[in-house]
Formats: structure tokens, sequence, C-alpha cells
């Protein structure tokens, strides 16, 4: 019996082994007799602290080397990207450290030389065209595009020293690197800047005293996250004078739009959307846009118009008019040193001296920054300003027709601007900072006054007429009259301001939006274009430098902070240019810009920047036009604006 029963127990004890193991197995232990190992039993926290550590020193490597090799991997993608093809062959640029792929001085034009000379653009559409503008056979090899190329052929201001050649038709393309991947990402909005100034200088070359800072700055690049286009096209006489020859005008604008189609047939290979092209212009290039986006032939090739104060006046000059006005220029016998050909100039450098210092400076004093005269009837202004700088561009009834030049054929999203004091660029007289008070209303009185009984009143229009308007609450201190700022915004309402009113009359209703913006700032002085002209106020082309930030690499404006510091300017002017950067990414993309109003036909909205600031005050540009239409008797106000 007990052998019996010890049997049964054994054989009990393998049943339970095995429904042990199978309990293992198939499903959880019982906390009664699981076997847990020493760490989970006795060092349970101080394990999972060991892991926890060990996950964080993983984590800390897998960091670092991210930061490490990502450099290396940008690097790689970098390199790939800077790398294009164009209908004339594959481009390699160069990788701006603040990233920026930069692809400088692609020839979008034959060069304008010999044959070429006083001819319209000959553009790149065959192969043979790509060999001859290249200078070589096509290839696999990429062309290096890393330099700027010289601007086209002008004095320098003042000193009329010679610089740049005559070939120079060059485009360069900025293409901003998303952050996020490191690499160009596709279909980029397009900002084609157009830079300029009187029609005689300027260009998208390095070294240019008359166009330093107006290169667009990496940080605005990939702030508005638009590709960025700037260009070299023919100025001064071989730009914008009609050889009698030739009798082919407006070369200038041609050469525009040569660029403009270069750019709707290659763009996509830099990543841009040809379809979303915006057109900037300020100074004179702001009056060239203007004159495309209103020609049949150059509204279609821009899809957005963004311009700073350009020339509103009518152009007058007829073809006819400019073959006899250039046959006299071009006429040997008043140049017997000079090199000529059938009896015409056919010296680049003497032709460019055409228009020199000398006859430049008594238009810009006469004319485009002076008060006008109302107490006198001049007969001709062109009498006392030989070649006719008042009259630019050529009314051939093709590329430039009068008959549209208020009345486009083709409305396009627009933004149109202004300094508050566009004038101060060339102060006329040139005494104007000796000015005190008194003799600030005699000189008003000498140019406006018409009569007796008129003179007090006038002066009294004019004193509150123009209060500076302003975003903030800040208090205007009362003090004597700053007589550059008010003579300056007096001639910029006479010139611009308040002729754009009425223009903007006429165009509101087209069924695209009108965007009309109003800047005003002070800065430490400076000369902007190498005109020996120091200006603190808003001048002529001011905001397209904050746009670009160009006073970030301006010689001038960087070397005068040595000697007249002014605390948080610098932090001002970012902050403006933050605002205007941030109005183009909205505006080159969707074409609206929702923190601004558009005119209505009852109410000219005015955006006024003021601080980095933007608000609307009511109808604050209003009295200071209806001073004068006082002044001059009629609320047509065109007959004082920038002729062109």
């Amino acid at each position: 019996m007990i052998r019996s029963q010890q049997t049964t127990t054994s054989g009990e004890e393998e049943v339970d082994q095995i429904s042990w193991e199978e309990a293992v197995l198939g499903r959880s232990p019982s906390v009664s007799n699981l076997r847990v190992s020493e760490c989970r039993r006795r060092l349970s926290s101080v394990c999972w602290l060991n892991l926890a550590l060990l996950m964080a020193l993983m984590i800390a490597v897998a960091v670092i080397l991210y930061f490490v090799v990502q450099p290396y991997v940008q690097a790689r993608n970098f390199q790939a990207q800077s790398v294009v093809s164009t209908i004339c062959g594959k481009l390699q640029g160069i990788v701006n450290p603040e990233g920026v792929v930069a692809f400088l001085g692609i020839p979008y034009a034959l060069p304008p030389v010999g044959p070429n000379r006083f001819k319209r653009p000959v553009e790149l559409t065959t192969n043979e065209l790509c060999k001859q503008a290249w200078g070589s056979n096509s290839s696999d090899t990429p062309q290096l595009v890393t330099q700027y190329k010289p601007p086209c052929m002008q004095l320098e201001p003042i000193t009329d020293k010679l610089v740049g050649d005559e070939d120079c038709l060059y485009v360069n393309v900025f293409v901003p690197i998303s952050e996020q991947t490191g690499t160009t990402s596709t279909t980029k909005p397009v900002i084609v800047q157009m830079s300029g100034l009187f029609f005689l200088y300027g260009g998208s070359a390095d070294g240019l005293s008359v166009s330093a800072g107006q290169q667009p700055h990496a940080q605005t690049v990939r702030n508005v996250d638009a590709i960025h286009v700037t260009f070299s096209y023919r100025v001064g006489p071989l730009g914008f004078l009609t050889h009698p020859r030739t009798k082919q005008p407006n070369l200038g604008l041609y050469d525009q739009l040569a660029v403009l189609r270069w750019i709707r047939s290659n763009i996509g290979s830099f990543g841009g959307d040809p379809t979303r092209v915006t057109l900037f212009g300020y100074g004179s290039g702001a009056t060239c846009a203007l004159a495309l986006s209103q020609s049949l032939l150059g509204h279609s090739l821009f899809d957005r118009l963004w311009v700073s104060a350009p020339a509103l006046g009518l152009p007058k000059l007829t073809l006819e008019e400019a073959i006899i006005q250039s046959e006299e220029l071009f006429d040997c016998n008043s140049n017997p040193k000079a090199s000529c050909e059938e009896g015409y100039l056919n010296d680049a450098q003497s032709i460019v001296r055409l228009w020199s210092w000398s006859h430049t400076e008594p238009w810009l004093k006469q004319k485009l920054f002076s008060l006008p005269d109302l107490t006198s009837n001049i007969k001709n202004m062109r009498e006392s300003i030989r070649f006719w700088f008042d009259r630019i561009l050529v009314d051939d009834g093709n590329l430039v027709d009068s008959r549209r030049w208020y009345n486009p054929s083709y409305a396009v999203p627009t933004v149109i601007g202004q300094t508050g004091h566009e004038a101060a660029l060339y102060l006329a007289p040139d005494t104007v900072p000796f000015w005190d008070e008194t003799f600030y209303q005699q000189y008003l009185l000498s140019r406006l006054a018409q009569g007796e009984s008129s003179k007090m009143d006038l002066i009294t229009q004019l004193r509150f007429a123009l209060t500076d308007p302003t975003c903030s609450n800040r208090s205007q201190p009362k003090q004597l009259v700053d007589v550059e700022a008010h003579l300056t915004a007096l001639i910029t309402d006479a010139r611009y301001t308040c002729p754009l009113t009425q223009i903007i009359r006429q165009w509101i209703g087209q069924g695209q939006p009108i965007y009309r913006y109003y800047l005003i700032s002070t800065h430490r002085r400076f000369d902007p274009y190498a005109l020996s002209s120091f200006v603190s106020l808003a001048f002529h082309g001011w905001d397209g430098m904050l746009y670009l930030r160009g006073y970030l690499s301006h010689p001038d404006y960087l070397s005068s902070g040595l000697v007249t510091p002014k605390d948080g300017e610098l932090e001002e002017l970012l902050q403006m240019s933050q605002l205007l950067n941030k109005v183009m990414n909205e505006f080159s993309r969707a074409g609206r810009i929702r923190q601004w109003k558009p005119s209505e036909p009852d109410w000219d909205h005015v955006n006024l920047i003021d601080e980095g600031q933007v608000c609307r005050p009511w109808k604050f540009l209003e009295q200071r036009c209806k001073v004068w239409e006082h002044l001059t008797g009629s609320g047509d106000l065109l007959h004082l604006a920038w002729s062109v």
C-alpha cells in the first residue's frame, strides 16, 4: 500500500511538471509560482534607470551624428542642385554659404557690338546662336557661371569715368535653398528685378558704385522664398538714343523684353514657376516696367507688377523727332577727333560721352528734382537742356504707344508705391541745408505765389498740409520747420504723389487689385548713388534698397555709421525689410496682400508704412493734393509729373 501510494504521488508530480511547462510556454504564469530574475526581484528600479540612460545616450549620439553629417549631406545636395540645364546647355552655379545658389553672368542675347550695335538684341533661339554667345561648342560639361559680368558701358556720375563694357547682356539667377530638405524645391515664384537710375546708370554687376546695395541679399531671397533675377541692359546713349541710320528706338526696353522671354523659357530649369513672374522695378527701372506693362509686346511676359515711383508723364518724343535729334548728336562734324563711319560716330566711348555729367546735372536740378515754377511761363524747357533728357522713351506706336499709356490693355495684380521724400535724392538748389525758415518762405513765394493776396494764405496752407502721417501715437514735437524735409515732400507731391492719385482713378475697375503704399523713414546720412548727395530721408529708391537689404552691403552706408551711429536704426531697418519681404512672399504667390487694402473707385486707400508698421490714415494725402490743385487752378496735375 505504501509502494502504491508512492507511485501515485510520482505520477502527480509528473503531471504537475507538464502543466507548469505548458503554463510557462502558453500563458502568463501566476505571480505565486513565477520564477523572477534576480535583477527584477532585487534591483528592478536600477535596471530601468540603466535602460533609460542607455536610450538617452543613444539619442544623444544620434543627434550629434546628425549635426556632424548633415552639412556633408547638404553639400552633396547643393552640388547637385547647382547644375541646371537650359536651352543653351548645362550651367554650374555657386553655392552661397548663406543658403542661396547663384548663377552669375548667363548670356541672354548676343553681345550688342559691331553690326549689332544700335539694334534690337539677338536672342539665343538656336544652337548656333548659343555657341556664339558662349564662345564655345556645346558639350555635356557644364559652363561655369560663378562671376558677375561687367555692366553695360556708362559714365560714372560727376567724374564721367568710363566703366563697363558693350558686351553686357547677361542675367543672374539667385535660387533659395529649402531649409527643410537642404535642396532647392520646385515651382518657386520668380522676382525679376529691374533697376536703373535716370536711364543713364545701373546694372547687375559687382563693384559698380552707382548700383551699390542693389543686389538681393541672401536673407531677402530666403525670406521671400522666391527666385530672384537681376540683369544688365543697355543704358545711356547706347540704350536710349535712336541712331539715325538704324532708326531703332527704345533698345534698353527691348533688352528687357529679351530677358523676360529668356525667363519664360528657362526659369523652370532653376525650379521657378514661369506662370508666377513678378516684375519688380524701382528708379528708372520702374518706369521701364510700367512701360512694358502697358505694351502689347510686354504685358504677357509677366504676371504681377510691383513698381516704386515711376515717371508718370506721357511719352511725347516721336520717332521722327528722335531721328532729327540724333542726326545732330551723331554728326561727325561736331566731334572731329572721334572715329566715324558714313559721317556718324561709331566709337562706343565717344557715343557714351554724348550724355556726360555736364548735360545730366542741369536736367536733375532744373527739371527732375526742382519745385515747379508757377510764376513764370517757361517757353520750352528743352531749349535749356540740349539733349532732351525729359523726353527719353520714344513713342514708336509699337513697344511704346502713348494711346495706351494710361489705359493698359491687359491688367495684372499691381503694387505701386513711393517714399515720402523721393526728391531728397538730389537737392535743388543745393544750398537748401543752409536755409532758415524765413529764407525758405521767400523761396516758396517766388516759385508758387501768383498774387499778393495769396501769399500769406499759401504759406499757411503749405505749413499745415504737409504734416507727416504716422502709424504710432508718438507726438509730433512743435519746432521750426525742417526745411529739407518740407521742401522735398512738397516736390514729391507735385512730381509724383498727386499725379499718381489721378492715374489710379483711371486704373481702378480693370478687374485686378491695385495696392498703393507710402513709406516714410529716416536713417543716417549717406550717399546712395555716388552723386555726392548725402541724404537721411526716404529717398527715391530707398524702398527698393530696404526690400533687398542693400544697406547691409552699401559701403557708404556702412562707413557713415562709424561717424554718426544711430541707436536702434539697424533693428528698425531690418523690421521694415522683413515687412516688405513678407508682403512680397504673399503677393508673388497669390497676387493678393491680405493685410493691405486695395484702392477702390470711391476711395484711394493708401497703406502707410511707418517704423515697420502698416496703417491707413484717413485720406491723409487728399489735403496735400488739394493744395496743388489750388495752386495750379486745375484738377489735372499730370503736367507736373516726371516725364519719360
